[in-house]
């Protein structure tokens, strides 16, 4: 018998869930303060800070996509010129 062949984790007791299903979470809003209720671990703002900050991100990902193309345009031209 190898040392592989036999694990002893089914004889481990089995961890507890992170969360059960059911239950709120009474949370503290990172941006405005405010209290909201949730059932994640991971929500860290109240719904209309987080539809904001959503809206400011892709807001700031179409101007970095923008320029990204701009610098490849450019950079195209230059190649063409030369």
């Amino acid at each position: 018998m190898n040392q592989c062949d036999f694990h002893y984790s089914h004889l481990l007791p089995k961890k507890p869930g992170i969360l059960p299903l059911d239950e709120n979470l009474v949370r503290q809003c990172r941006r405005c303060g405010t209290t909201f209720t949730t059932k994640s671990r991971i929500r860290k703002r109240c719904d209309a800070c987080q539809q904001v900050v959503a809206v400011q991100k892709q807001k700031e990902a179409n101007e970095r996509l923008r320029a990204r193309r701009a610098a490849r345009r450019a950079l195209e031209l230059g190649l063409r010129t030369n």
